[in-house]
């Protein structure tokens, strides 16, 4: 496989901050952690990191503050080969972050984002950069930017595809009112109840809602289900596809894996989406095999085994 795409990415790039309790989480009070680790994330950047491990050239737009974490953060991506000429360090902000709590158990009990940086991403802050953007065949845009941004990205991308990253339930709303004019939607079970108002708990409902949302015009649509699988629609063809067995270690960035193995498939080959899907679920299933978000040791060879592995199962349109 030769990857040769050109992908933007538009998003989020900040710190992931972990700590876990060291006796049982109590509201309103000092809790003691211990850390488990500091980061650079971000949905943006993480799809951007895993496009490059990929092979794809992958620039970065976005804002990080004038501090010690922002340079961190445009200093680990360039070491990668990832274009950040884009990622502006804007005068007086800080570096977005984003901390989560685990409880004694390992789940979150509390989660803290800071990303008043990413308001300041508005339309004005991208006009006069327009022509930079449009030297991108492909957009990747995350709903951590203003949702006028992101109806003006849709406004004005031209024959340039976008990509809707969908993030969080609450950020998920800011796709709702464009859904009709993004060229591919990759979002959760949950995230999708957001953008069709309907409940999402199975294969079944998720085809329901991915069938909804094409009739808004979307034209491609992933849902990810978890331990469900994938339900996937392709101008009107709708298919199930199973996730690959995987030895669990860490869930965390699976989706956002996923996210980068399709859109690098797609990208250098627009008409192969079964096999974007399954080099997305590749992608997923390396990565939940491994400690952190990234598979730094990224083999394309391994990824193109387990993309064979995939199965398709298509439903009725």
């Amino acid at each position: 496989m030769s990857l040769s795409a050109n992908i933007l990415c538009l998003g989020a790039a900040h710190f992931d901050r972990t700590m876990q309790c060291l006796n049982p989480f109590v509201a309103g009070a000092s809790n003691p952690v211990k850390t488990l680790h500091r980061k650079p994330g971000g949905v943006g950047r993480n799809i951007a990191v895993h496009l490059r491990l990929l092979g794809c050239n992958v620039g970065m737009a976005g804002a990080v503050g004038r501090d010690g974490d922002g340079t961190q953060i445009v200093q680990s991506l360039s070491e990668i080969g990832v274009d950040t000429r884009l990622l502006d360090r804007l005068p007086g902000q800080h570096t977005p972050g984003y901390t989560a709590i685990l409880d004694m158990a390992g789940d979150l009990a509390l989660g803290l984002i800071d990303a008043e940086t990413y308001d300041k991403l508005t339309p004005a802050h991208f006009q006069s950069r327009l022509p930079q953007l449009k030297k991108w065949d492909w957009w990747i845009a995350d709903a951590n930017l203003p949702s006028d941004t992101l109806a003006w990205l849709s406004r004005n991308k031209g024959s340039v595809p976008l990509c809707a990253a969908t993030v969080s339930p609450s950020k998920a709303q800011r796709w709702k009112e464009i859904v009709g004019d993004i060229d591919l939607l990759i979002t959760n079970r949950i995230e999708s109840e957001i953008l069709t108002d309907q409940t999402v708990t199975n294969v079944d409902e998720a085809l329901r809602a991915a069938r909804k949302l094409h009739a808004k015009g979307a034209p491609r649509i992933i849902i990810t289900l978890g331990a469900q699988g994938i339900v996937a629609l392709n101008k009107g063809e709708t298919s199930f596809w199973a996730p690959l067995p995987t030895q669990l270690v860490d869930a965390n960035g699976a989706g956002d894996a996923f996210f980068a193995g399709f859109a690098a498939a797609i990208a250098t080959n627009r008409t192969e989406f079964d096999g974007a899907v399954a080099q997305g679920l590749a992608m997923a299933n390396l990565t939940a095999e491994t400690h952190g978000t990234t598979v730094w040791d990224l083999d394309l060879k391994t990824v193109q085994e387990r993309a064979q592995t995939a199965v398709k199962q298509m439903q009725p349109s």
